[in-house]
């Protein structure tokens, strides 16, 4: 029983770890085609505070997962007024293993 319950929390853990990797490549992800998309400078960086990765369920098996991403960018105008615009994007899982940026397509940028 004890090694059953050792099994189960070792599986928990993991799959806990991998989900956070996981949305850490679709946070890079989208920080890259956000800058590609909206023809942002080259050194362009955001705070992980301006970034916010959800996890949607959208079958039965890991494979059916997407992941809403919601950008905020702040700028100044000519006057230092300063402008915030948020951008939604949404990605799907469509590899294996989600550790790696080509496991995931962008499937919306608005």
């Amino acid at each position: 029983m004890k090694k059953l319950a050792f099994i189960l929390l070792t599986l928990l853990v993991v799959s806990c770890s991998t989900e956070g990797k996981q949305e850490d490549v679709v946070r890079e992800l989208s920080k890259k085609d956000a800058i590609e998309k909206l023809q942002l400078p080259e050194g362009t960086s955001f705070n992980n505070e301006n970034i916010e990765v959800t996890e949607m369920e959208t079958g039965e098996a890991s494979i059916g997962t997407s992941y809403l991403v919601k950008i905020t960018i702040k700028s100044q105008d000519r006057e230092g007024n300063e402008i915030v615009k948020v951008h939604t994007m949404t990605y799907k899982k469509t590899g294996e293993g989600g550790l790696s940026p080509e496991d995931y397509e962008l499937v919306s940028f608005e």
